[in-house]
């Protein structure tokens, strides 16, 4: 074979095997390039999907949140009223009235009683002969006073029984009305709470997402440029080879073994 072909050959098959190299490296890389893009669509597609979700509990929870504000500056709003002695949530300020002496006079069936015991006493005085006699002016001043206190005591205890009963309606329907708003801003407050407990969680799985696809496609860019590094590498090697082919050649011919 002379010298032409065979230098010819070394460099040919140097060249090949470069080419081939950078090819094989090319591809490699291609689907290193691919599957990093691919990762990064799915990687998208997750956050979109986690913002969707997260969007849609906002949503959800709003008409809650929006009810329980309202129910606070409504409650907040009566309590400042009452503070300044207006609106529903005023304190109590009605005192108790002792019912007069007249009053307990006037009472439905006080003098009717006054009149049948005071006559009851009479007719018996004067039965028994006694009637002008200073013990049945006695009996029946006692008699009158006995049955005016009776009475003024009853009159006095229907009327603090009225007034009790009043007070604890008042304080009953301060207590419904102010527990109506209350619960109302407990519903807000609640969904308060769920919604920054389901944000934690969004904004884990949007950092767990992040990181994940991050190192995901770190890797395959690592892995596209180690490829093509390898490419390059193997097609050095190839030329490498061929010239250290050619110079092994060379010497053989100089010492004439060629």
């Amino acid at each position: 074979m002379s010298t032409a072909a065979i230098v010819g050959g070394s460099i040919a098959a140097a060249g090949i095997g470069a080419v081939g190299s950078n090819m094989a490296a090319g591809k490699q890389a291609g689907a290193a390039k691919n599957a990093q893009q691919l990762e990064y669509e799915q990687q998208q597609q997750a956050l979109d999907f986690q913002k969707q979700e997260w969007q849609t509990q906002q949503g959800n929870m709003a008409p809650w949140i929006k009810a329980g504000q309202g129910a606070i500056g409504t409650l907040s709003g009566l309590e400042n009223q009452g503070l300044q002695g207006q609106g529903p949530l005023a304190a109590w300020n009605q005192q108790f009235q002792a019912p007069t002496l007249e009053q307990a006079q006037n009472e439905p069936g006080y003098q009717f009683a006054l009149q049948q015991g005071q006559g009851a006493l009479t007719n018996s005085a004067a039965a028994s002969g006694n009637l002008l006699t200073g013990n049945t002016g006695e009996a029946l001043q006692h008699f009158g006073q006995q049955l005016g206190e009776e009475n003024y005591q009853n009159v006095y205890n229907r009327a603090m029984q009225q007034y009790q009963q009043h007070y604890n309606e008042f304080q009953q329907g301060q207590s419904n009305l102010f527990n109506r708003y209350a619960s109302i801003a407990g519903l807000g407050q609640t969904a308060t709470g769920q919604l920054g407990s389901e944000g934690s969680t969004a904004a884990g799985n949007f950092a767990n997402i992040s990181l994940t696809g991050g190192a995901q496609q770190a890797q395959q860019i690592n892995n596209a440029g180690a490829a093509q590094a390898s490419g390059y590498a193997g097609a050095t090697n190839a030329i490498t080879g061929g010239l250290n082919n050619l110079g092994q050649y060379a010497m053989l011919n100089q010492m004439g073994y060629i």
